[in-house]
């Protein structure tokens, strides 16, 4: 009998001391897959399950990607200038990859969009510096915007992609954010006509599916 409680006692003091390790290694072979961006990556409004994050990890898993695992380093209301002041803490989350979708506050401020492609640029050459990939996500400035304005902004994330060689989704809120003559078709948008609805979300998620799994694949090479 004590020979019975020694052994139990020898197997519980096992499993407690191991139980840490077990986890730290679980973590370790999870891929972590950071988006760094705004409140349209966020979740504005929405349930932290119907967020893009939560959504393009469910999106992964179904698709066989089980051990990925995408971590939320998006703030509602953050412009380039914000993303870049914070790029070292999301560096210091180890993300093995990263989808950078930021920018469009920049044009909502009316701020300099030459200015917002250089963080940008800064955003990115961080994260390659420290070895970690970025897939650039694009977006297109409100119709409000003069015809510079739009054609500018759609530019500066073109030519970023083909300096960096980085694998690119040129528009976010593809599907999603529909203009049908000249006015806004609010079928996946929130009452403010700017973010998505949950079923908005999951179109965007459906949408870019394809260019991340590309994104991943490339990074297998």
């Amino acid at each position: 009998m004590k020979k019975i409680l020694y052994l139990l006692t020898a197997l519980a003091c096992f499993l407690l001391t191991n139980i840490p390790t077990l986890h730290a290694q679980e973590e370790e072979e999870s891929f972590r897959l950071m988006v760094f961006g705004d409140s349209l990556s966020a979740g504005y409004r929405l349930q932290p399950q119907e967020a893009f994050y939560s959504r393009l990890e469910d999106a992964l898993n179904a698709k066989g990607y089980d051990n990925v695992k995408v971590i939320n380093a998006s703030i509602s209301g953050n412009t380039t200038a914000q993303g870049l002041a914070r790029v070292d803490k999301a560096i210091e989350q180890k993300p093995h990859a990263v989808l950078l979708e930021l920018g469009i506050n920049d044009v909502l401020q009316g701020l300099s969009l030459q200015k917002a492609e250089e963080n940008l640029e800064q955003i990115i050459q961080a994260f390659q510096k420290n070895d970690i990939p970025v897939m650039l996500i694009g977006m297109q400035a409100p119709p409000m915007s003069s015809v510079d304005v739009r054609n500018q902004f759609t530019q500066m994330y073109k030519d970023l992609a083909k300096k960096y060689k980085l694998v690119f989704y040129p528009f976010f809120m593809d599907g999603v954010f529909i203009e049908r003559f000249g006015v806004m078709d609010m079928k996946y948008l929130q009452d403010d006509a700017a973010h998505p609805t949950a079923q908005g979300v999951q179109v965007m998620t459906q949408k870019i599916m394809p260019t991340v799994e590309r994104f991943l694949t490339s990074l297998e090479d």
